[in-house]
């Protein structure tokens, strides 16, 4: 709820209210996720507390369709609100996106009481592992200067730095791990 992004984009919304319309989006979100990309979450005492939207190589951008069917499903369960700035907030992140293959992390978020339990971490990690891998990238925005050092622990460098609709971002990429195994066609590398 305190985003940089999310408080932009839903400036005149109160915090319950900009809760809600978050819920509308991250709903309608996850379910193309779920067809075309690699949702992960963590499940504690029946309930999910921690979430990565992730899209795999190749699989964004989304297609026209579906970007209009989000802003959609977003303007008739919100209402009016900066739909202007989400709009090139959206166009901006889309033009900077890496041309190689990579994995996309477009969210990752935990539950306010459960953050610092390393949650965020296991999900991150889990993307991580599949990305080396595969010996892709991986590739994420953040607008909250705070998550900087988490992603960066992780290999994740900054590769550029614009400010979107009044909001400082980070573009952050972390290049994939070679497995030397793999680069020396199955050959045990003289390396230990």
């Amino acid at each position: 709820m305190d985003e940089p992004v999310s408080v932009a984009v839903y400036k005149n919304f109160s915090p319950d209210r900009r809760v809600r319309a978050l819920t509308v989006d991250f709903t309608a979100e996850i379910l193309i996720c779920l067809q075309k990309g690699y949702p992960l979450q963590v499940n504690g005492d029946g309930k999910v507390i921690a979430v990565a939207v992730i899209y795999p190589p190749g699989a964004y951008p989304l297609s026209a369709i579906d970007q209009w069917m989000l802003l959609i499903k977003s303007f008739l369960g919100n209402g009016f609100y900066n739909i202007k700035g989400w709009m090139q907030w959206l166009n901006e992140v889309d033009n900077a996106h890496p041309k190689e293959p990579h994995y996309y992390l477009e969210y990752l978020g935990v539950e306010p009481e459960q953050q610092g339990k390393a949650f965020g971490s296991v999900l991150l990690q889990h993307l991580c592992s599949k990305a080396d891998e595969e010996q892709v990238g991986c590739y994420l925005e953040n607008a909250n200067p705070r998550n900087n050092p988490f992603y960066q622990r992780f290999g994740f460098q900054v590769i550029s730095e614009k400010e979107i609709i009044g909001v400082p971002s980070w573009f952050m990429w972390r290049p994939p791990v070679l497995n030397l195994d793999t680069t020396m066609n199955g050959q045990s590398s003289p390396i230990k």
